[in-house]
């Protein structure tokens, strides 16, 4: 009988509160919604359109900033008084990362193009009159690109003007600007256009990015004039607006900030603005009427749902708090029996339930070596296992998987701009992953961890928790790197082996730049002797010595030494300033080699040496080429009196002294 009472009474509740009430305020909305429907469709349609050119004009102003930076490199500069193409790279490079930019020109002060990213331009720039009238040029025609687009230019000043910067701009369908213009809006009879000085338009259907050469309405273009003059003078950019109307159309527009020879427009349909009256009586006597609907529905839900609010008051109460709860519902005994009583009962039992496995759960954590986290999203909590805290300096309040109060306050910036990265990819993607991280201990040592992670979702996807594991593999990864170092050093010298060495200095050249990289050989002058002089292990003696005096010259600057075998050696110098100053080092070397060192026996041995020099880019970007001609120099050194330091020609392989004997270029 009890659960009739209560079904048949929630819905009369559902009836009286929900259908009814929804009728009146169907029938009234409908009728009010003619008095205010024009301000609130206006309202919308400034709104919305103010937003977008926001948009327009960050684009716009991205558009320029590219060209004032790529205007004030050095290189960019010199390519154009020199007319050479050394900027090409820059300007390729540039391009490749910027969809929106077809292409990238640079320009002379006469107009002559000297570099063209997209290799589609050369000769005199067919639109180099736009360029004095304003920064952003009209809508053109680009039978070059197959496309209509528009340029944005900056001057490029070295004391004076010597030539300009021209990004050429085609707005593709996924292009920040078409982005910025798509879509329609108010009943999809409003969109979002760009109009030149002209009348030339882009997407002014809103269908995309679609640009159309002298294609305005015949109401609109006839308003062209009104469109680009400042109704309001020396106001804020803001109020520098003209509303009006034309013909079927009723139009917003405005300044793009810092680009004189473009406005946007938003074009909407008169009709979408019209207005109707309603009289007052009926809208009074329906909100009375629903008034007390409401009121009456009210009292009536008051009798069902008192209970269930208690119910939920209480469950609000479980899930704010931290962990599992020790609160519970209250079951009286005369209500053991009723639907309401079974419901806390089983919820009860529920909880508990939990609890137990809750309480399980932090204790394997607990007891396991693995050290575990866990982040609630709803919660805004972090659980952080007690023997992750014991190992490293954390603390859970207030700490989120990446607000630099987790995981990475404990690395580097480059690491915790990985961790950042490697969590955001986890949470987009909802899947698990597996990486190591160098995070630094309570004790101020920093190790190696293994980190583990996945993402819970919700029936819609949308992330509830992220449950990770952390563990300690500081021991087996050093084991890992010292089998790695002692596969790249030569023992005896204890400087990078020939594989290791030729590795490290291609990726020097793959990454260099605009910088130069330069190679120094180094042979020993007659080793043999001092071999058979005084004996192989004064020989070692002397690698070493020669090894930890050619180390000084590099460690802590950027370079790097190795040992090829036998007596030779090869330093790579990055170092700008030590570049410059090579030939100054190399006799530093020699000197200081010369001064010997003392055998254990008490003898002087006098250490003797050969150095050639070879640079990239000036004699080659080719490793195996750069590290022949060093070699090439150095062999000239040993056949015109040794002790000396010579610097690589061409006509040093040319002479037929020397063929690479090393086989570089062989290989």
């Amino acid at each position: 009988m009890k659960k009739s009472t209560m079904k048949y009474g929630l819905i009369t509740v559902l009836v009286i509160f929900a259908l009814v009430p929804a009728i009146i305020l169907g029938v009234v909305g409908t009728l009010a919604s003619n008095n205010y429907s024009s301000d609130v469709r206006q309202e919308e349609f400034n709104s919305i359109t103010m937003s977008k050119a926001g948009t327009i004009g960050t684009v716009f102003s991205g558009y320029l900033g590219d060209a004032a930076t790529l205007s004030g490199m050095s290189a960019v500069a010199e390519a154009a008084k020199s007319g050479e193409s050394s900027a090409d790279a820059i300007m390729k490079s540039f391009v490749d990362s910027k969809p929106d930019i077809a292409d990238a020109l640079i320009l002379n002060a006469s107009g002559t193009v000297v570099s063209s990213a997209a290799g589609a331009v050369n000769g005199t720039f067919e639109h180099f009159d736009e360029i004095s009238k304003s920064a952003v040029s009209t809508l053109l025609s680009w039978d070059k690109y197959q496309a209509d687009g528009f340029f944005v230019s900056h001057e490029i000043n070295d004391g004076s003007l010597v030539g300009y910067v021209c990004l050429v701009i085609v707005p593709g369908a996924d292009s920040a600007l078409s982005q910025a213009l798509a879509g329609t809006y108010v009943n999809d009879k409003a969109n979002m256009a760009l109009i030149d000085s002209v009348g030339n338009t882009i997407n002014f259907s809103g269908n995309g990015a679609s640009m159309k050469a002298g294609q305005l309405d015949s109401a609109i273009a006839g308003k062209k004039d009104e469109i680009f003059r400042n109704v309001v003078s020396n106001v804020t950019a803001n109020d520098n607006r003209v509303l009006g109307t034309a013909g079927k159309y009723r139009f917003i527009s405005g300044i793009i900030p810092d680009v004189t020879s473009w406005r946007w427009i938003a074009v909407c349909y008169n009709s979408e603005f019209g207005t109707a009256s309603s009289p007052i009586v009926p809208l009074i006597a329906l909100g009375a009427a629903g008034i007390i609907m409401c009121a009456l529905g009210v009292v009536i839900v008051s009798r069902f749902v008192k209970n269930m609010h208690e119910m939920l008051k209480t469950i609000d109460g479980i899930t704010h708090e931290n962990g599992i709860s020790a609160t519970r519902f209250k079951v009286k005994s005369k209500d053991e029996k009723s639907e309401l009583g079974a419901i806390r009962t089983s919820f009860n039992e529920f909880l508990d339930e939990v609890k137990i496995n809750s309480d399980r759960y932090r204790t394997i954590a607990n007891l396991s070596d693995n050290m575990l986290f866990e982040w609630d999203f709803h919660k805004e909590v972090m659980y952080i296992s007690d023997n992750m805290l014991q190992k490293f300096d954390l603390k859970p309040e207030g700490a989120t998987l990446s607000n630099g109060r987790f995981l990475d306050s404990l690395m580097t910036p480059e690491d915790a701009d990985k961790y950042k990265r490697d969590i955001s990819a986890m949470l987009k993607n909802q899947k698990g992953y597996n990486t190591q991280y160098h995070l630094m201990s309570k004790s101020g040592t920093p190790i190696w961890v293994s980190f583990r992670a996945n993402c819970i979702t919700d029936r819609v996807g949308e992330p509830l928790r992220v449950i990770g594991v952390l563990t300690d593999i500081d021991n087996e990864k050093k084991a890992e790197m010292q089998l790695s170092e002692r596969a790249s050093i030569d023992f005896l010298s204890q400087l990078y082996n020939r594989s290791t060495f030729i590795r490290m200095l291609t990726q020097e050249l793959d990454r260099r730049g605009p910088n130069k990289v330069a190679t120094m050989f180094i042979d020993v002058d007659d080793f043999k002797f001092i071999n058979d002089r005084y004996g192989h292990s004064s020989g070692d003696e002397a690698i070493r010595f020669v090894a930890d005096n050619i180390r000084k010259k590099v460690d802590g600057r950027g370079g790097f030494a190795g040992r090829f075998g036998g007596d030779e050696f090869v330093l790579c110098y990055t170092n700008q300033e030590d570049i410059a100053n090579l030939e100054q080092i190399a006799m530093d070397i020699i000197d200081e080699l010369y001064v010997g060192f003392t055998t254990d026996d008490g003898t002087l041995i006098n250490v003797r040496v050969s150095i050639g020099i070879s640079y990239c880019p000036q004699h080659t970007e080719d490793v195996n080429e750069l590290l022949a001609f060093s070699d090439t120099a150095m062999y000239f050194v040993k056949k015109n009196g040794k002790t000396n330091y010579h610097i690589y020609m061409p006509e040093d392989s040319e002479s037929g002294e020397y063929n690479d004997p090393e086989g570089f270029q062989a290989n």
